[in-house]
């Protein structure tokens, strides 16, 4: 996530009805757990991620996600 998000931020979510392609979310998955990343693709009621920072490539990129398993579009970092 460094440099856009530092290790042991906080990040302040909120939900959202429909989300756009560069967003940071937080996502949650049963087999992953929680994590950030941005939006890179819309299809239909799919979407596919990246990681935030480009020089690490991430299982979730691989995979599709639903609307429903978005906790909500980072709005606030805060720095520890």
């Amino acid at each position: 996530m460094s440099p856009e998000i530092q290790n042991n931020s906080y990040v302040v979510t909120t939900k959202l009805k429909t989300y756009n392609t560069n967003d940071i979310v937080a996502i949650k998955d049963n087999k992953i757990g929680m994590v950030i990343k941005r939006i890179k693709e819309i299809d239909d009621n799919y979407l596919t991620v990246e990681s935030i920072n480009k020089q690490y490539s991430s299982i979730t990129s691989e995979m599709k996600f639903q609307y429903d398993d978005i906790l909500g579009k980072v709005i606030l970092k805060l720095f520890n």
